[in-house]
C-alpha cells in the first residue's frame, strides 16, 4: 500500500529536474486549497528539491518560471503528497503567444486518501517518541505502516531542512 508521500518507486520526490530548453519567461500563481499548510519546490536540473515557500491555507505564492521547470507540493507537516492542478507534477507551459502575459493558476488540493492511510498518518502529530506506546493494541501491519509514516516523516524533515530558499524577493503572500 502507498502512504500517499511517496512515488511508487518509494521516494519522497519523482526523479525529475529542470531543463532550460526553453527560456520564456511564465508566471505562475500557486494557491494552496488544501486545510493545510503546504511546501511548494521546484526541482532543479540536479533533481533536488528547492522550497520555494510555504502555504498557509488559502494563501498564494507567485513565482516566475520556465516551461520544462517541474514543481510539486508537499503536506507542510509529514511530506504527504498534495495535488497541483489535479496532478503530482506541474509542468508549467508558456502562453500560446509571444506577446501575451498570462499568470498561471495552480490550485493545491488534497489527495484523496483510505481511511487506513488517514487514521495510520493520525500518529504523526503525537510526539514521535509517545507513538510507540499509542499503537502497541494496533495488528502488527498497521503497527510497521505507522513507523513508517514516521520514517518519512523524519526524511521530509531533512530535505526541506537542507532545501535552499531560491535569491530574490518571491515569497508566500502574507
Amino acid at each position: 500500500m502507498s502512504d500517499g508521500s511517496m512515488d511508487d518507486d518509494g521516494r519522497l520526490f519523482p526523479d525529475l529536474g529542470s531543463s532550460t530548453h526553453d527560456n520564456r519567461e511564465i508566471r505562475v500563481r500557486f494557491l494552496n486549497r488544501c486545510a493545510y499548510p503546504v511546501d511548494v519546490f521546484w526541482l532543479n536540473p540536479s533533481k533536488q528539491p528547492t522550497k520555494y515557500g510555504t502555504l498557509a491555507q488559502k494563501k498564494y505564492l507567485d513565482i516566475k518560471t520556465f516551461k520544462d521547470h517541474p514543481w510539486v507540493a508537499r503536506r507542510s507537516f509529514d511530506g504527504c503528497k498534495v495535488l497541483v492542478n489535479e496532478k503530482e507534477v506541474f509542468w508549467p507551459e508558456p502562453a500560446p503567444r509571444m506577446n501575451l502575459i498570462v499568470r498561471n493558476h495552480c490550485v493545491i488540493t488534497m489527495k484523496v486518501q483510505s481511511l487506513r492511510e488517514i487514521a495510520g498518518r493520525s500518529f504523526l502529530r503525537h510526539n514521535p517518541t509517545e507513538v510507540p506506546n499509542k499503537i502497541k493494541g494496533l495488528p502488527r501491519e498497521l503497527q510497521f505502516e505507522v513507523k513508517h509514516f514516521l520514517d518519512r516523516k523524519q526524511e521530509y524533515s531533512e530535505i526541506v531542512c537542507r532545501s535552499i530558499p531560491p535569491p530574490g524577493p518571491q515569497r508566500p503572500q502574507q
